[in-house]
């Protein structure tokens, strides 16, 4: 025999929902022979029967999507020419760093991490490469 009665009982007393509610394994019996409110109430006040704590919602799955918000739908305006002088400004960078590679004045290590800087927007101008390589002396000696 089931305790569902009983939980219904329960529930409707406590003013909460079928899931929530706890009822002692060991004292199954003596709640199964309780079949008035009055007697479900009574178990209730002695522990018997209980209320689960309600549970929350998890906000893990919402914070991973939690992003930037840079698509199309959010951008006002055109491209610009913001578009063509990164374009410009990128080719004369990696331009440049080839040319240090080719030289044999930069390591090829060195030279694939300046490139994934690069493309990360850390260099402005050929000149700042060059300020870059020289404060963390990465010139290679001839």
């Amino acid at each position: 025999m089931t305790l569902r009665s009983q939980r219904r009982l329960a529930a409707s007393l406590l003013r909460a929902g079928l899931s929530r509610i706890w009822i002692d394994p060991e004292e199954a019996d003596k709640v199964r022979s309780a079949i008035t409110r009055a007697e479900i109430q009574t178990l209730v006040k002695e522990g018997r029967i209980r209320l689960l704590p309600k549970k929350g919602v998890s906000r893990g799955r919402v914070r991973a999507r939690a992003g930037r918000r840079k698509g199309s739908g959010s951008r006002k305006g055109g491209r610009g020419p913001g578009k063509k002088q990164w374009v410009l400004k990128i080719r004369a960078v990696r331009r440049h760093l080839r040319t240090l590679r080719d030289r044999r004045q930069l390591s090829p290590e060195n030279y694939r991490m300046l490139l994934g800087m690069a493309k990360g927007g850390t260099f402005q101008s050929k000149s700042h490469i060059d300020e870059y390589v020289k404060a963390r002396q990465m010139l290679r000696k001839r």
